[in-house]
């Protein structure tokens, strides 16, 4: 990239490889370095700093064309957005369930064999559907978790009181622990299979022994649940 070409960077340019072209914006903000972000396959932005030259810019972005090229390539494609329709594909502990759609009061949702059904005064409100189908989750999560994460904390044999559960939805962790004998699972948790919900559990359960991620934490882990890198990765998926 040429510092001819600069202004383009500033503006938004297209970086042209054989087989498609990578859009390539820059974003100014309050921060001390230069960062790249891949979006998507076809989009990177750069971050700078508010005063940063623009030469010092192109300069970093040549620098890094071909790691941004190679990480582009590499980026998984963004998955489209969970619809709340009539029919659309939800999970529940695992299972792939097509959500029914009534219409009636008063609310309710449930499992009824391949189904999950909600009724509610709009079904063809996405917006209140999905309160709805989040609200049961939680509710699926206060009534069942608390009970098997005391089960799993017998297999620790180490005196360690069983911790007080609270749930709510996250948006980045599937749980987390305040190192007081108190977990919170995020509530959508329900929608994985019963495997990967007792390694989230069971990975909390390990954070009241060893609270950081270390060596004594990773042992703890893989002594209580050997095969816990197949059900994180299943989570992961």
């Amino acid at each position: 990239m040429s510092m001819g070409q600069s202004l383009a960077v500033a503006n938004g340019c297209r970086v042209q490889l054989p087989s498609r072209e990578i859009q390539l914006s820059v974003k100014r903000q309050s921060r001390k370095t230069i960062a790249i972000h891949i979006l998507s396959k076809d989009e990177v932005e750069v971050r700078a700093p508010l005063k940063c030259a623009w030469r010092e810019i192109d300069r970093f972005v040549d620098q890094k064309m071909a790691w941004i090229v190679k990480a582009a390539e590499e980026c998984e494609p963004a998955k489209p957005p969970t619809r709340y329709l009539e029919n659309s594909i939800h999970r529940y502990l695992g299972e792939e369930l097509r959500l029914s759609l009534v219409r009636g009061k008063p609310a309710f949702v449930g499992v009824d064999n391949d189904f999950i059904v909600l009724r509610c005064m709009d079904p063809g409100n996405e917006t209140l559907v999905r309160k709805h189908l989040e609200a049961w989750y939680r509710r699926q999560a206060e009534r069942h978790l608390p009970a098997r994460i005391a089960w799993l904390n017998r297999l620790f044999v180490d005196g360690v009181n069983v911790p007080r559960v609270t749930v709510r939805k996250m948006k980045a962790r599937w749980g987390s622990c305040d190192g007081r004998n108190e977990v919170c699972i995020n509530s959508l948790l329900m929608s994985k299979s019963q495997d990967e919900i007792d390694l989230v559990l069971v990975h909390e359960l390990c954070h009241l022994r060893h609270f950081s991620h270390d060596k004594s934490f990773y042992g703890l882990l893989g002594r209580v649940m050997p095969d816990w890198q197949a059900r994180e990765k299943a989570l992961q998926a």
